[in-house]
This record gives structure tokens, C-alpha cells and sequence, in this order.
């Protein structure tokens, strides 16, 4: 057999082919390995610095956690695939070795439904992720959680007026209403014990899941979760300055007003001012129902039949500018309870209820007019120091409380379990 000598370019050209062949064979041997090891062409590499190739980060280890909260090493199982779902990175336990020695990349590592990017600069042999269950949950997904109580459990029915003529002073139901747009809405009524919630260092409790999706929640303590007393509310205020005029129920340039924006300028905007809802609203209902009374009064007092609807709502719905429905006369996305809200929560008009969650001990305004005559001026309902749904609280009165409502936005996070002492607490990111 004849064996010829190949020329140093043929001999240069036959090695890159074999090569070339090697890694071919090697990479399609690592892809079908059913090892713990993924490799890391399957790694994004974000801001990298250094031109990366296969043998640079040769394989990615994977581990997923079993049960939600627990850290421990036997908590986790090996895995071959990036898994879909709701994972987060554990930047504690998850490293990569860096020439030869053992480097934890805390905050270089992220996790988004079945992507790992990992932030590097130097080059590596080894990546080792660990992904936990994701414990957030965003406001619809919240929702989805609550069961909804019936008619024949103790709800009110569900249809654009039902009937309210009784208090609800202990127990807990979530209920289903009407909303603006003949839209659901889901709210609490009695004394629940999940419907609390924590922004920063504030306290409040969900009074419900706007037709919208958002979700309305009444102010609540500043540091801990209260429940009666002062700590309820940011202060107290007159409604209004002046009272010798049917204007002065309107929330428009109203003193209270001034006090919520205040307070949501200096508490509330910076950090979270992107997760509030300016859509959903606050009913300001000031039109004329029977005699000298609004018909907010006429709902609750003389009717029983509160209402989530928002009458003639391109005037008294106060939406935020720029938003497509209501007035769009607020710049910060602040109000008050309506005595409807109140009424559906659990009260009663001028009946003690010291059993539901809306009880303080301490009378607070609402948002829902209640009465205007020449000789007693303009007045606003209130939810009584009895629990109860009062009337005759006159604008100038400067002792009722001042407990802010808000709208969180349907896509909010969360995380924790709705109690007073592990609300759901609001994502900073």
C-alpha cells in the first residue's frame, strides 16, 4: 500500500475537518446525555465581556425546589430542562465556578419562564442554578384563589340592586356584584380575616375586586394592622369649608381633598405611585333624589338597596386625568369609601354593628352626599363610631375621620397570605 505524504495545506485543511467533525459529535453527545448537567449553549449571557465558546462554560446544573419556602438542600431535585412556570433564581444558593474557584453571583442570575440569563465577565467551567417556586401572585391570580360565597350562604343577590336590610357583624363572605358596565365585582362582607394587605409600612384592608380587575382597599394602620381606635386613619378633617351651598358635597377642590393628596404625595407616589389604578374611581353620587336628600341617602336609608353603579358617572365617577371613563378631574388616584361600599361590607343605616370589618369605633366620612336645605347646610354620610351608617354629619364638621381609599392596579404583586400579622405584601419591582 502506497502512502502518500499530504501537502501542509492539505494536512491543514483535513485537521480543521476533523475538528470541526469532532465537536460536531461532541456537542450532539452532551445534548443527548440525560445527565443533570445542561449545556450551556441553552444560556443567554447578558453583558458578557469575554467571547464565550462551549468548553468556556462547559455545563449548567439545574436544581428545581419541591415545596414552597423551604431552603434546605434535600428540598430540591435535580433537573435536565429549564422549567416553565412561576420560578425564581435563589441567588444565595446558585454559583458558578470561575477558574477553578467557587464564585457566587448574587444578582446575576434571572429566571423568566424558561430562561436563564446569567451576567458574567470572566470566563467559566461550571454554573450551578437553583430555581425556587415563585412565591408571588399578581391581583387577578389573587382573586382566583377566593371562593365566592352564594346567595344561599349568606350573600346578597346578586342582580343590579339587591336588597340589604341586615347587618352582617361576624363570620366571612366573599360576594359577587354588579359593577359600572354591568361588570363583576367581588367584595368582602362581615369581619374576614384574609382581606389585608401591606404597602411599605402601611396597613389596609380589601374591601373589593373592581369590575376592572383592580383592587379597592380602605386605609388601616401605619406601622401594624389596626383594627379600632385612631390608628385607623390618617387624621381627622371637614369635609368641607364652607356648607351653605348643594356644591360643597362635591369632592372638587374639597378640603378633605386637599388632606388625601397631601398625604398620597408625601406617602405614596414615588415608590407606588406606577402600581395605582386611576380608572376604576371614587363615586362622588351628589345627584338630587326624594325632597332635600341625595340619592345615596334614598339608596340606604329609605330603600335598602345600595349599588356599585356609579350614576351618571361622567360627572360624579373622579377618575384621574387622561383615563377614558368618569370625570377625569383627580390628579393623584385617592378618595374615600362610598356608603354603598360600607352597606355591602356589612352596615346597616343607624344600626350598631361593632362585629364587621369596617367597624373603628371612630366616625369617618365616606364619599356619598347625603342632604342639602337652606336652614342645615350640605351634609356626608359617614360609617358611625357605632358601626353603623349615619346621616346628618354636616361639611364644616371637623372630627370625623379621614381613612384613604385607593385602587391597586389588576397586574399588582403580591406575596403572603392575607392576615393581619402575614398580609399580602405589594411588590416594590
Amino acid at each position: 500500500m502506497k502512502i502518500e505524504k499530504l501537502s501542509k495545506g492539505s494536512f491543514i485543511k483535513t485537521s480543521i475537518i476533523v475538528i470541526l467533525f469532532i465537536s460536531i459529535i461532541g456537542v450532539i453527545f452532551i445534548n443527548k446525555s440525560k445527565a443533570k448537567y445542561r449545556v450551556t449553549q441553552s444560556i443567554q449571557i447578558v453583558n458578557g465581556t469575554v467571547n464565550y465558546k462551549v468548553p468556556d462554560l462547559n455545563v449548567l446544573a439545574l436544581y428545581k425546589q419541591k415545596t414552597e419556602g423551604d431552603t434546605s438542600e434535600s428540598n430540591y431535585e435535580s433537573i435536565t430542562d429549564v422549567p416553565t412556570g412561576k420560578y425564581v433564581v435563589n441567588t444565595d444558593k446558585s454559583y458558578c465556578t470561575i477558574i477553578g474557584s467557587d464564585t457566587k453571583l448574587k444578582n446575576k442570575m434571572t429566571y423568566n419562564n424558561g430562561e436563564i440569563s446569567i451576567n458574567i465577565n470572566k470566563k467559566g467551567t461550571k454554573c450551578y442554578v437553583y430555581l425556587d417556586i415563585d412565591p408571588t401572585m399578581s391581583g387577578t391570580e389573587l382573586l382566583a384563589t377566593l371562593k365566592v360565597n352564594s346567595t344561599s350562604e349568606g350573600c346578597p343577590n346578586y342582580e343590579d340592586a339587591p336588597s340589604v336590610t341586615s347587618v352582617k357583624s361576624s363570620g366571612s363572605l366573599f360576594c359577587k356584584g354588579k359593577d359600572n358596565d354591568n361588570k363583576d365585582t367581588y367584595y368582602f362582607r362581615g369581619n374576614p380575616t384574609n382581606n389585608w394587605v401591606k404597602i411599605g409600612n402601611f396597613y389596609w384592608r380589601i374591601i373589593r375586586f373592581n369590575g376592572n380587575g383592580s383592587i379597592r382597599l380602605i386605609y388601616s394602620g401605619n406601622g401594624k394592622a389596626e383594627t379600632s381606635g385612631t390608628g385607623t386613619q390618617i387624621g381627622t378633617s371637614a369635609y368641607n369649608s364652607l356648607a351653605n351651598s348643594a356644591q360643597y358635597v362635591k369632592y372638587d377642590n374639597s378640603t378633605i381633598k386637599g388632606v388625601l393628596d397631601n398625604w398620597y404625595n408625601t406617602n405614596l407616589k414615588s415608590t407606588y405611585g406606577s402600581k395605582m389604578d386611576g380608572e376604576a374611581g371614587f363615586c362622588n353620587d351628589a345627584d338630587a333624589g326624594s325632597s332635600y336628600w341625595f340619592k345615596p341617602y334614598d339608596r340606604i336609608f329609605t330603600n335598602k338597596k345600595p349599588t356599585f353603579k356609579c350614576e351618571t358617572p361622567t360627572i360624579n365617577l373622579y377618575t384621574t386625568s387622561g383615563n377614558s371613563n368618569g370625570n377625569q378631574k383627580l390628579t393623584n388616584p385617592i378618595g374615600l369609601i362610598t356608603v354603598d361600599e360600607a352597606s355591602f361590607a356589612g352596615g346597616l343605616g343607624s344600626t350598631i354593628n361593632n362585629g364587621y370589618y369596617l367597624y373603628t369605633n371612630q366616625d369617618y366620612w365616606t364619599l356619598s352626599p347625603d342632604y342639602y336645605s337652606s336652614g342645615n347646610g350640605a351634609g356626608i354620610l359617614s360609617v358611625g363610631s357605632s358601626g353603623g351608617l349615619a346621616y346628618g354629619a354636616v361639611v364644616i364638621h371637623p372630627d370625623n375621620g379621614v381613612r384613604p381609599v385607593i385602587n391597586l392596579k389588576a397586574d399588582t404583586t403580591f406575596t403572603g397570605e392575607g392576615t393581619s400579622t402575614n398580609p399580602y405584601v405589594v411588590s416594590v419591582q
